[in-house]
C-alpha cells in the first residue's frame, strides 16, 4: 500500500497540482485555514485560497478527506488549538507523511520521527524577500521569539542577505469593516545582514515635488522604506499588487535623493507593452519624449501631472527612455527606473543591470498577476531575479496591502 502524505496548507496555497504527484490526505484543520484565507484583504493569498479550494473541488477523487478532530496529546504542553499541532497529532495517530514547507512544524515533525517530504520552495513560489513568521503564546514559540533577540546571529530559518523576517502574534487576529480576519498583530521586523538580524532603519521624506511629508502607513511600507534608505544595496525590487504603493514610495524617494544632490536624475525606462486584450493606439505623433510621455503617466500622477513632469524633464532631472535605447549605455549617479517590471524578460533585466554605471542603482518594482504577455509569462524577469537573492547588492521587498483606496480593495473581490 502505498504511503500516505499529509498536505500542509502552504504547500496547497503554493502548488494545489501537489496532489497529483503524492497519495494525499487533507484534514479539516487544512481545509478550515483554506477558507479563512479566502476571505483575507491580502489579494495575493486570498486568490491563492480560492485556487487552491477550487482544484481540490474539480480533484477531490485524488484526495483522501479526512475530517476527525484530533486532540493533541503527543506533548502535554503543546496548545491544542494550534493547527501544526494538530496535523503533528494526524500523522502520529495514522502513520502519515507529511508535506510542507514550514521550517517549523518540518523541524518538529522530524522530532517525531514523521517522514517529511519538502519542495523546493522554488519550484512552488517566486522569491518575495520576506519570511512570515507566526506566534502563538505557547511555551515553545515564546522560547522561540526570545531566542531571536538573544541571539541575532544564529540564522535558524536560513535566511539569505538582506532579507526580510516579520513576526506576527497568531494569538491576535486582526479584522476588516466585515467582520473577517485580514492579518494579524505585529510583533516585529528585522532584516539578516548577512550575518545577524538587523532592526529596520528608516526615517519619513520631505519632498518638494510631492508636496507632503512621505512616511510609511503600514508595516510592510517600512520595509520597503529600510530598502530604498540602504545606499549599499543597489539593485532595489518592490512587488506587490495594484495600490500597495509602489510608484508612490519609490518615486517620492528617487526625487528626494536627486533634491538632495545625491544623485543626478531618474531615468525612466519602463517597457512600453499594450495592455492586454486592449487594442493599439497606433503610432503616436511627435518626437520621441512626446511618444514616450504617454508610457510615463504613473511618474506623471507623482509629479504634478504632465506639466510638473515636462517641467522635471526640461530641468534634466527626470529622462525617459525607451528601453531599446539603453544598450550600450553607461549611466552614472542617476537611478534607473523600471516600473510594470513584470513585462520584461530575462534578456531585458540582463541589458538593464548591464548600464548601472558608477554611482547608479536600479530600481525595479512589478505585479506578476498584470503582466501583459504570453512571452513575459514564459520568460519572466520578475522571476530571473531570485537568481540574485543573497547577493548583498541586491533587496527585494514584496507589499500586500492596498492603500489606494477602500474602492480600488474591491479589485481583489473579482
Amino acid at each position: 500500500m502505498d504511503k500516505l502524505y499529509l498536505i500542509d496548507t502552504n504547500i496547497l496555497l503554493e502548488n494545489p497540482e501537489i496532489i497529483n504527484t503524492y497519495k494525499s490526505v487533507i484534514i479539516s484543520q487544512v481545509i478550515r485555514e483554506l477558507e479563512k484565507h479566502k476571505l483575507s484583504n491580502n489579494g495575493d493569498l486570498a486568490y491563492k485560497a480560492r485556487r487552491a479550494t477550487r482544484y481540490i473541488d474539480e480533484n477531490c477523487d485524488k484526495v483522501i478527506f479526512d475530517f476527525k478532530d484530533y486532540k493533541v496529546k503527543f506533548d502535554e504542553n503543546a496548545d491544542p488549538q494550534y493547527v501544526d499541532n494538530q496535523i503533528i497529532q494526524a500523522c502520529l495517530d495514522n502513520g502519515y507523511g507529511l508535506i510542507t514547507n514550514d521550517l517549523l512544524l518540518k523541524f518538529k515533525a522530524k522530532g517525531y520521527r514523521i517522514d517529511v517530504i519538502e519542495i523546493n520552495q522554488d519550484d512552488t513560489e517566486e522569491y518575495t524577500g520576506i519570511y512570515d513568521l507566526y506566534l502563538t503564546s505557547s511555551k515553545e514559540d515564546q522560547e522561540l521569539l526570545a531566542h531571536l533577540y538573544e541571539s541575532p546571529e544564529d540564522n535558524i530559518f536560513e535566511l539569505v542577505q538582506n532579507q526580510y523576517l516579520f513576526i506576527w502574534d497568531k494569538d491576535k487576529p486582526t479584522y476588516d469593516d466585515f467582520g473577517n480576519i485580514n492579518g494579524y498583530e505585529f510583533i516585529d521586523s528585522f532584516r539578516f545582514d548577512g550575518e545577524k538580524l538587523t532592526k529596520l532603519k528608516y526615517k519619513p521624506i520631505n519632498s518638494k515635488f510631492m508636496g507632503e511629508k512621505i512616511k510609511p502607513i503600514n508595516k510592510k511600507q517600512e520595509m520597503l522604506f529600510d530598502l530604498l534608505q540602504n545606499k549599499d544595496i543597489t539593485t532595489k525590487v518592490c512587488l506587490g499588487k495594484y495600490g500597495v504603493g509602489k510608484d508612490f514610495v519609490m518615486i517620492s524617494h528617487a526625487l528626494d535623493l536627486i533634491e538632495q544632490g545625491k544623485m543626478d536624475k531618474l531615468i525612466w525606462a519602463r517597457n512600453n507593452v499594450e495592455l492586454a486584450d486592449v487594442p493599439t493606439l497606433g503610432i503616436l505623433p511627435g518626437d520621441k519624449n512626446e511618444k514616450l510621455i504617454e508610457f510615463a503617466m504613473p511618474l506623471a500622477d507623482h509629479v504634478g501631472g504632465i506639466d510638473g513632469l515636462e517641467m522635471l524633464i526640461k530641468q534634466g532631472k527626470i529622462e525617459i527612455q525607451h528601453l531599446g535605447s539603453l544598450r550600450g549605455r553607461d549611466i552614472k549617479y542617476s537611478i534607473i527606473y523600471v516600473t510594470e517590471c513584470q513585462n520584461n524578460t530575462r534578456e531585458h533585466i540582463k541589458l538593464l543591470i548591464g548600464r548601472v554605471g558608477k554611482g547608479s542603482q536600479l530600481w525595479l518594482n512589478g505585479d506578476l498577476k498584470q503582466t501583459d504577455k504570453e512571452v513575459y509569462r514564459r520568460n519572466s524577469g520578475i522571476k530571473a531575479l531570485a537568481a540574485l537573492k543573497g547577493n548583498p547588492l541586491f533587496g527585494q521587498a514584496t507589499l500586500d496591502k492596498t492603500e489606494r483606496s477602500d474602492t480600488a480593495r474591491l479589485a481583489d473581490l473579482l
